[in-house]
Order: C-alpha cells, then sequence, then structure tokens
C-alpha cells in the first residue's frame, strides 16, 4: 500500500511539472507573438515658404519593416487659431513606407500637421508643429498665453511630434474602457433642415462635466472636415446645431477633451 502511495505521489509530482513547462513554454510562446507597435514619423522639409508647393511625408513601419500597406493615411492640416477650419488631405502610397502629401500654404504662420494613420490593425497620430514663412514669434506666444484651445492642443500631445503614437494611444486606451460617449440623434436627419447634434458623456458611470466637445462633420470619401463646437446643455450632455448641405452618408467624430483626457469616437448618419 505503501509503495502504491509513494508512486501515485511521484507521479503527481511529474505531472504537475509538466504542466509547469507547458504553461511556461505557452507564455513564452504568446509573447513571441506579441506583433512591434506601428511607427509613424512625419518628416518636414527643412524650410516652408507661403506660396510655394512643399511635400510632407511620413515614413510608417513595424519594428525593422517599412509599411506598405496602410489601410488609411489621412493628414489633418490647419493654421494655429483658427481651429474650425482644419483639412483633412488623403495621402499618397510612394512605396517603401513612404506616404506624403503637396500643398502650398499661401500665408505664413505656425501651423499644425496630425498624420492620421491605421496599418496593422492599429491607428497611430503623431502631430507635429511647423513654421511657414518667417511669422512673428510674439504672435505665437501672444496665443500661447491666452491658453486658447490649440495651445492646450498642442501642451497635451506635442510631446508626441515625429514618433510612434504608442505611447499617446496607450493612454487614450486607459481612460477608454472608462468613458462612455453616445451620439444621441435617433430621428431622420434631413437635407438643408437645421438638426441638433447630441451626445451623452459619462466617466466612471458619473456624467462627465465641464469638457470641451466638438463634432467633427464630413460626408463620406469628402475632403472637407467641419468643425462644430458644443455646448454643455446639462450634466454630461452636450449639443450643437448644424445643418447639412447634402443627402447620403455622414461621418460625425465626436471629439472629447478634459484636463489629460483626449478621445474620439466615430459615427455615422444618413441624412435625407
Amino acid at each position: 500500500m505503501k509503495k502504491i502511495s509513494l508512486f501515485i505521489s511521484i507521479f503527481a509530482v511529474l505531472l504537475l511539472a509538466a504542466c509547469g513547462n507547458n504553461n511556461s513554454d505557452t507564455t513564452k510562446e504568446t509573447d513571441e507573438k506579441l506583433p512591434e507597435m506601428v511607427e509613424v514619423e512625419i518628416l518636414l522639409p527643412e524650410k516652408i515658404e507661403p506660396n510655394e508647393e512643399v511635400k510632407i511625408e511620413v515614413l510608417v513601419t513595424q519594428g525593422t519593416e517599412k509599411v506598405e500597406d496602410a489601410s488609411e493615411v489621412t493628414f489633418e492640416v490647419w493654421k494655429q487659431g483658427q481651429e474650425k477650419d482644419h483639412e483633412m488631405i488623403e495621402g499618397k502610397n510612394d512605396g517603401s513606407g513612404i506616404y506624403s502629401f503637396t500643398k502650398t500654404f499661401e500665408e505664413e504662420g505656425f501651423y499644425f500637421v496630425v498624420a492620421h494613420t491605421t496599418a496593422r490593425d492599429m491607428h497611430v497620430m503623431p502631430r507635429v508643429e511647423m513654421t511657414v514663412g518667417n511669422p512673428d514669434p510674439a504672435s505665437k506666444e501672444d496665443e500661447e498665453s491666452g491658453h486658447d484651445h490649440d495651445s492646450e492642443h498642442s501642451d497635451h500631445e506635442g510631446s508626441h511630434d515625429g514618433e510612434s503614437h504608442s505611447d499617446h494611444e496607450s493612454h487614450e486606451h486607459e481612460h477608454e474602457a472608462a468613458l462612455l460617449m453616445t451620439l444621441n440623434n435617433k430621428e431622420v436627419v434631413k437635407v438643408n433642415e437645421e438638426v441638433t447634434l447630441s451626445t451623452e458623456l459619462k466617466k466612471d458611470n458619473e456624467a462627465l462635466k465641464d469638457a470641451t466637445v466638438r463634432f467633427e462633420v464630413w460626408q463620406a470619401d469628402a475632403e472637407k472636415h467641419e468643425f462644430i463646437d458644443a455646448s454643455e446643455v446639462s450634466e454630461g450632455v452636450y449639443e450643437a446645431k448644424t445643418t447639412f448641405k447634402e443627402k447620403g452618408k455622414h461621418n460625425v467624430q465626436i471629439h472629447v477633451e478634459k484636463d489629460e483626457l483626449h478621445e474620439h469616437q466615430l459615427e455615422e448618419l444618413e441624412v435625407e
């Protein structure tokens, strides 16, 4: 009887050891399969002059591989102090991981470029500031000292210039699970009739108050995007009025900012 007990004990120890090794091998195999982060570097010309066409590029990589199959690279461009006038430009795939657009800046000043990049099931959106011509530095300082929306936005994201958005993305995901936003437009939206865009925001199951909320609206496949500032009409409920000029499917992206929180969510509206 003692021999049988001893045999069972030894067999149990061996079985546990084998399971431990299998778990270790599985964990190691899982770690090895984790994909590397997609990185996006914005490449600017050394000097940009007004009324001269320039080419702005991004280099998209994953580890040592140059990503040539990005599903989306869209450049968002605006001038400092004109945050409502953003231009969305679809990037051209130049090969070897390079995506680009060309543009002529008619006015000198300080501009921002965000490269919205989706590749390999990852979303990366680095942001850089660039100078066109020789603008007065004091004008920039005056705007920053005024603590306007652009400077707040720059302070929040400026540290991600020219690098992978992985840190920023993970920072966003810390909030993603806790922040809930809902587009409340359930009624039929008709062309050329004023409609109220409404969203309800909740963070940790409580109304998110005193946030900066904007609706970014554009028709599917259109380059021009409209940014509409929303007002808080009740605790955690933000609204803005607009009129859709054309029928068809429209995209509505909700942008939310408060302190270190910066989130966005894409919705769709059908305009009849």
